[in-house]
């Protein structure tokens, strides 16, 4: 596919959606950087481009791009848990917590992802992302949400957001 978007990336691109089992949690928020850790490492395990994402305190959403002829998103994000749930301070090892080792015991069962159609697509889901906060009555302005990747946006285009 060719368009004039230059943000657009041959391959397949997702809108995904994940929460934790304990909705007044706050790990997301409280744990970032173990979050970027696991995000970090399932990229070079299995590449993606993350297009946008935003966590807030018991669920993320966001779109990311996997490389052309890859449509395994649920592998990267068991990884992403994996490595989530093994870094975690204080959490005990999930095998310890329950036998079956594709189970979560932080994360909801429901991780949700849609292959986007088209450029539009991906930059209406972006923007819906970067919007999440401001829907929700967290932020008045997107740019005020610090757990949100509208800051890279706002870096890489040299203005305000």
């Amino acid at each position: 596919m060719v368009t004039d978007n230059p943000s657009w990336q041959p391959g397949s691109a997702y809108f995904f959606s994940a929460h934790l089992r304990d909705r007044r949690s706050r790990l997301l928020v409280e744990h970032t950087q173990v979050l970027r850790l696991a995000f970090r490492i399932a990229q070079q395990v299995r590449p993606f481009r993350i297009n946008a994402i935003v966590v807030l305190p018991d669920h993320l959403h966001g779109v990311w791009t996997l490389p052309i002829g890859d449509e395994d998103g649920d592998r990267r994000w068991r990884q992403i848990q994996a490595v989530f749930d093994r870094q975690l301070p204080g959490h005990p090892p999930r095998a310890m917590v329950r036998r079956d080792r594709c189970v979560r015991p932080l994360w909801h069962d429901d991780f949700r992802e849609h292959r986007l159609v088209d450029a539009n697509d991906v930059q209406r889901h972006i923007a819906y992302v970067h919007d999440y906060p401001v829907q929700h009555g967290l932020v008045r302005e997107a740019s005020e949400w610090p757990y949100s990747s509208i800051h890279r946006r706002c870096v890489r285009e040299g203005g305000p957001c």
